[in-house]
């Protein structure tokens, strides 16, 4: 997958933003029916439970995504479906910390709409998230 180069290591190019967001929305669907029901039974509870109701779930939605780019091997079961894979600038994988920060400027990113825009005007196709940490989405090859 990582190609040598006169001694040093080329990453691919990233994937596509087609195949990232379908990856991304595939992981999604996985939230979707266990949120959709919290959520619908949360606009009849008072204020300060549905507040918890919707900090759990932007901390699973985090903890799930730093799991899987940590110990998942780089994917999520989106990104394992489209095969997507998620490789620091040495093409391994990342510890724990930092695709924790990377899933909350990706979270942040996504609502604001920054991260399909700075994919799009990125010369590279690379996210915003994706530079502020050094890593890369690729398409696996075998």
């Amino acid at each position: 997958m990582i190609g040598l180069v006169a001694g040093t290591e080329i990453l691919p190019r990233p994937a596509p933003l087609d195949a990232r967001f379908s990856a991304f929305l595939l992981d999604g669907l996985i939230f979707f029916v266990p949120a959709f029901a919290t959520q619908m039974w949360s606009l009849a509870a008072p204020f300060d439970v549905a507040l918890r109701i919707q900090a759990f779930w932007m901390l699973a939605y985090l903890v799930y995504f730093a799991a899987f780019w940590s110990f998942g091997h780089g994917q999520t079961p989106g990104m394992r479906v489209r095969r997507l894979r998620l490789v620091d600038g040495n093409g391994r994988d990342l510890g724990f910390g930092r695709a924790l920060a990377r899933a909350a400027v990706l979270l942040f990113g996504m609502a604001l709409g920054i991260v399909p825009l700075s994919v799009m005007l990125d010369r590279d196709g690379t996210a915003i998230h994706d530079r502020l940490f050094g890593t890369r989405v690729i398409r696996m090859t075998t």
